[in-house]
């Protein structure tokens, strides 16, 4: 055998070509990119639904301490948030399957949190800009920290112990016998009326609750009359847009136009309750001085004088 040179490690030589069998199969390199492209579309779909399937069922199987668990109630986008805040402001703009094809699918408590904060801090700040309007020219005047626990108090309740009142009333109160025939004209014509559930409540609850973000500043301004007139208004707004809502779920109640006096009653006791201890004056007269009378000395002069004999 002759020894290898440098000159023919360098030089090309040629292989013969390796013949395939009929059985044998060609192997591709794990990093090769042809790989990716001998896998079928269709496996790629299958792989790719089996992925978001693992993915929902680990996002329902986690505990309820972790954050997982919490992640899909603020799973919404900035477009269906605000579509969500003009609905509950703007009355008839609502359709009739609102609540069980937009709410009911994706509850969400991204906008309710949002609105619940800031509405908390607007009362506060706006409750102590007119205790201050109402103390001008009282130099011991002093930042009221209290409002914000008072309001957050009020406004959390509000949030949560409304709606899961309601859920147990039209649970209890439903009637599914006698309105088969209607909800199946409902559910032809795309305006449900199955209950609610407890997170689909809160979410609407929340949202109506946008439209005293504006009126708590309005409130600032001392005129009772106006502040009176800011009250219906928001109240008549936010309460008809909220029962467009839910009236397709409330006619199923044996006490319907009771729970739609409630409704209305909770939202105008909230509104009345923010404007009169937040930002109502008192109409009381100022109390009158009366004068201190001064003792006065009296000197009495004997005018009588004895008369001297001679």
């Amino acid at each position: 055998m002759e020894p290898t040179t440098a000159d023919d490690l360098l030089s090309f030589k040629e292989f013969p070509l390796i013949q395939e069998t009929s059985g044998s199969s060609a192997q591709i390199n794990i990093n090769s990119p042809q790989r990716s492209a001998s896998i079928s579309p269709t496996r790629q779909q299958d792989e790719g639904t089996g992925s978001g399937q693992e993915g929902q069922q680990a996002g329902k199987g986690a505990s309820i301490f972790s954050f997982e668990y919490y992640q899909k109630f603020f799973d919404v986008d900035t477009m269906t948030v605000v579509d969500r805040i003009a609905t509950a402001m703007i009355p008839k703009r609502a359709p009739a399957n609102y609540l069980e094809l937009n709410i009911a699918t994706n509850p969400d408590m991204y906008g309710p949190v949002w609105i619940v904060l800031t509405l908390i801090f607007t009362i506060a700040i706006s409750g102590n800009m007119a205790s201050y309007l109402q103390n001008t020219g009282n130099h011991h005047w002093r930042y009221n920290f209290h409002l914000v626990s008072y309001s957050a108090t009020a406004i959390i309740l509000y949030t949560v112990l409304v709606p899961s009142a309601l859920w147990g009333i039209l649970k209890w109160s439903s009637r599914p016998h006698e309105l088969d025939i209607e909800d199946s004209n409902d559910d032809e014509t795309g305006g449900g009326s199955r209950s609610p559930s407890l997170l689909s409540l809160i979410c609407v609850y929340g949202y109506s609750l946008a439209i005293y973000i504006p009126v708590s500043v309005l409130w600032t301004v001392q005129v009772s009359l106006i502040q009176w007139l800011l009250v219906i208004t928001g109240v008549f707004l936010s309460s008809f847009a909220l029962l467009t809502v839910l009236i397709p779920a409330i006619k199923r109640s044996r006490y319907s136009l009771f729970i739609v006096l409630a409704i209305e009653l909770a939202h105008f006791a909230l509104a009345a309750g923010f404007m009169l201890y937040f930002f109502h004056a008192p109409d009381t007269e100022p109390p009158v001085e009366t004068p201190m009378h001064k003792p006065i000395a009296s000197v009495v002069v004997n005018t009588t004088m004895p008369v001297k004999k001679m």
